[in-house]
Parts: C-alpha cells; structure tokens; sequence
C-alpha cells in the first residue's frame, strides 16, 4: 500500500513540474544600447523662463483659528523676518519666495500675506497682490494695525 501510495505522490508531483514548465516563456533580451552618450536626468535641464509663483487657492475664513505649535510659529516668524528684510533690501523675488515658505508651514498667518501683498505690488503684479491682501484680511484679527495695513493695501490697489 506504501508503494502505490508513494508511486502515486510521485507521478502526480511530476506531472505538476512538467505542466508548470510547459507554460514558461522565454524573457525578453534586453534592448542593446548603441552609444554611450549620457541620457539628460529630467533635474538636469533649466527652465527657459522664470516660473511664476501660484497665488494659494481662497480658503473659506474660521471664526477662530486652531492654536499653532510653537515651534511652527517660530520658523513662520523666522521666515516672515528673512522675508522682511529682502523686500527692504528691494529683492522682492527672494522675499516671495521665502514668504511662500512660511505659508507652506502656517497657512494662516496674515504677516505672511502682507509680505505677499507689498512684494507683489512692488512686481506690479497687483492682481496676486490684491489676493494675497484679501487673504491677510481673512486671518487677521479685526482692529488691529496689521488688520489697518492690510486693508490701507488692499483699498490703494481697488483704486
């Protein structure tokens, strides 16, 4: 009984190599490279023309904003400073672009879209600067003077 048993195991485990290989295809050969010239990485290459930056996209305004983590308001307030003292320099593209930073860490910090707003001004680009002006508004407490400075820029630019 041992032997048809094991006879048995083993016809069947043979005939399930010999039907898994039946359905073996041969590998693709790799394609053969004709030159060695280096292919260009995608990081390479430079834009040709400044990319402009994209004005954030209208949030709806909260009553009250969440309480930020601390250390997320201290960069935010490191950048909106770097931020302030490019646009004094007059660099106003590198003050964009680090105010830009701080709104990626604090979405709702009116310092950031007032930065925003003068630089874009100065770039005469007075269509993203009224955004970012309104923008400030949304988030800034009311009767404040940054509340003041935001509104005196967004009414200068209504004009």
């Amino acid at each position: 009984m041992k032997r048809i048993f094991l006879s048995a195991s083993l016809i069947f485990i043979i005939t399930q190599l010999v039907g898994c290989a039946g359905h073996v295809r041969p590998e693709a050969e790799p394609p053969i490279v004709g030159s060695s010239v280096p292919i260009p990485r995608p990081e390479d290459k430079l834009p040709e023309k400044p990319i402009e930056p994209v004005a954030p996209p209208a949030a709806t305004p909260h009553t009250q904003a969440p309480a930020a983590p601390a250390a997320s308001s201290n960069a935010t307030a490191s950048l909106v400073s770097q931020a302030r003292a490019q646009y004094q320099a007059k660099n106003y593209q590198g003050a964009v672009a680090t105010a830009e930073r701080a709104l990626r860490i604090d979405r709702r910090s009116p310092e950031v879209y007032l930065v925003l707003a003068q630089s874009y001004i100065q770039l005469a680009n007075t269509q993203l600067a009224m955004q970012f002006a309104q923008q400030g508004i949304r988030y800034s407490q009311a009767g404040t003077e940054l509340a003041k400075t935001l509104t005196q820029v967004r009414d200068s630019l209504a004009k």
